[in-house]
């Protein structure tokens, strides 16, 4: 008993001895970022003119052409996943971009950036301590221009229990907007159903200005990283004024790199192509979005055609201005030829438009066309058959081919009750009738038993 017991011993002690423990995770690289973290570009601001609330604004900005890229790399399901095992590669879980706008009224001084800020306005007992004027997380996507609308409902002056107007200084401890906006900033509008503000955009002037804050995500923790704070924008009194998009201020495309990508749209190919945007031309899109009165954006058209045949068609895929890889799907194209041999040289070409609300809309010059080699593409339009008829058929009334049609399957003859032949229905009865008569003579039996036993 004792040499099983010091045998047994032995080989838990080997087998212990044999587990490794795993070996120690790298410190997440906390300086490495997959994109150049600068501040936003062209931010750019404007009123509504009360098209929403009465003081909402529409807002504008820009991101560096690394953001963006990456953005894309992020959005698009053929890159997705190497973007994501990049970063982890690093350490990090997760990793995301927030854009926050900061403000101040008749000064560029008197900001209201805070440490909650970096927390999404909570501190470490989950306490909220900004209100809904703490503009810390917009959304932001891989086109090179964002947009968004802000300054806009700030609550019921008439209701006490308004935190947006009040703000939380009971259950939380956050201002609302009666205590960020000066006084002498905004009258008060009264309607039937409430008392709201409205800024003095005539006699004042909103000053703004905007970061991004990146979250890497390890195991352990979310660690925040800011870019510096963008140039200031304004709107109201001292903002400049807008400048319509005129024909020829609009440059030529540059694009280049152009490629057959692994995937299909409707069993039709994709291409892409590279395409550097103008710091210019982004500065003029993030105003015209942001400014609604004049409203409108610019955008990227492009068109192909098979090489010195045939009129150029207009392809579906990315329009939105972005430097970067840009994806167009050929069915148009397609649609137009009917068939396109393997190898056909295509042709490829682009240009910017300028649309503004009210005003014609103004094209740039076409990009260089570049060339590619197509695969096989062929619509097939295949009619569909109407059924012949029979000889019989042709021949006879169509009150009798009905009939004809709606005879048995079994029997030949007879109407096909509920989509049985009759033959069927009087078996079923019959195997009813024979169950009945089981039954009964069951039933008979034992009642006789019953009165033989009482006898």
């Amino acid at each position: 008993m004792k040499k099983r017991l010091f045998l047994f011993i032995a080989v838990v002690l080997f087998v212990v001895a044999c587990i490794k423990e795993p070996p120690a995770k790298a410190a997440p690289d906390t300086s490495w970022l997959p994109f150049e973290l600068t501040a936003p570009e062209h931010v750019s601001i404007f009123w509504l003119e009360g098209n929403d609330a009465l003081s909402s604004c529409s807002l504008a900005w820009s991101k560096n052409d690394s953001i963006s890229a990456w953005l894309t790399k992020m959005e698009d399901p053929e890159t997705h996943d190497a973007a994501v095992a990049e970063f982890e590669s690093h350490g990090y879980s997760d990793l995301w971009i927030t854009p926050q706008m900061d403000w101040s009224i008749d000064n560029q001084t008197d900001w209201h950036y805070n440490k909650y800020w970096d927390t999404d306005g909570y501190d470490e007992d989950y306490v909220q301590h900004l209100g809904d004027w703490a503009y810390t997380s917009f959304l932001t996507y891989s086109q090179k221009t964002d947009e968004a609308w802000v300054f806009r409902y700030m609550g019921n002056i008439d209701d006490p229990s308004d935190t947006l107007w009040y703000g939380d200084h009971e259950n939380a401890d956050y201002d609302g907007w009666k205590d960020v906006l000066p006084k002498d900033c905004y009258t008060i509008v009264k309607t039937d159903d409430e008392s709201t503000a409205k800024f003095d955009y005539e006699n004042h002037t909103i000053y703004v200005r905007m970061r991004f804050l990146v979250t890497i995500r390890t195991d352990e923790e979310d660690i925040k990283r800011a870019s510096d704070w963008s140039e200031i924008a304004a709107v109201g009194k001292e903002a400049k004024g807008y400048e319509p998009v005129k024909p020829g201020d609009l440059p030529a495309p540059q694009i280049s790199d152009l490629r057959m990508t692994d995937e299909e749209f409707n069993g039709f190919p994709v291409i892409a192509f590279q395409i550097k945007v103008p710091n210019e031309l982004i500065q003029k899109d993030t105003e015209l979005r942001a400014d609604y009165a004049h409203g409108g954006d610019i955008i990227i058209e492009v068109e192909a055609r098979v090489q010195d045949k045939g009129e150029w068609v207009v392809l579906q895929g990315d329009w939105i201005l972005t430097s970067g890889e840009l994806k167009y799907k050929l069915l148009t194209l397609a649609q137009q030829e009917g068939k396109v041999d393997k190898g056909t040289p295509i042709e490829l070409r682009a240009r910017y438009c300028c649309r503004q609300s009210e005003l014609d809309d103004v094209w740039s010059d076409y990009s260089e066309i570049i060339t590619f080699g197509s695969k096989e593409m062929e619509v097939v339009t295949q009619p569909t058959p109407a059924p012949e008829a029979s000889e019989d058929e042709e021949n006879t009334p169509a009150s009798e081919v009905t009939q004809e049609k709606n005879k048995c399957w079994l029997c030949g003859f007879c109407p096909c009750p509920l989509g049985l032949c009759i033959f069927i229905w009087l078996l079923i009865l019959i195997v009813i009738i024979v169950v009945v008569i089981i039954v009964l003579k069951k039933v008979q039996k034992k009642d006789e038993k019953e009165d033989k036993k009482e006898n």
